[in-house]
C-alpha cells in the first residue's frame, strides 16, 4: 500500500540544500522497490527503506542524531 502522506524532508546537514530526491532500486529477487533520500551534494544514507515514507523518516532521524556532520 503506497504512503498517502509523506512527511517533509529536512534540509541536508552537510550543504543545507532543500533539493533532496527519493531514489529507488529493485534488487534482484525483490518484488517491491527499496527507497532512500539522496542530496545533490552526494550525502545519502547507506541504509535503504521499504517505503518512501520510511526512507524520509530514516533521513530525518539521521539528521536529528547527527546535526553537524
Amino acid at each position: 500500500m503506497p504512503d498517502r502522506y509523506l512527511p517533509p524532508i529536512l534540509p541536508c546537514s552537510t550543504c543545507g540544500s532543500h533539493e533532496q530526491k527519493l531514489e529507488s532500486c529493485l534488487p534482484a529477487g525483490r518484488r517491491h522497490a527499496l527507497w532512500r533520500v539522496v542530496c545533490p551534494c552526494g550525502c545519502a544514507l547507506t541504509q535503504w527503506a521499504v517505503s518512501e515514507g520510511a526512507a524520509i523518516r530514516l533521513w530525518n532521524r539521521f539528521l536529528g542524531e547527527n546535526p553537524e556532520q
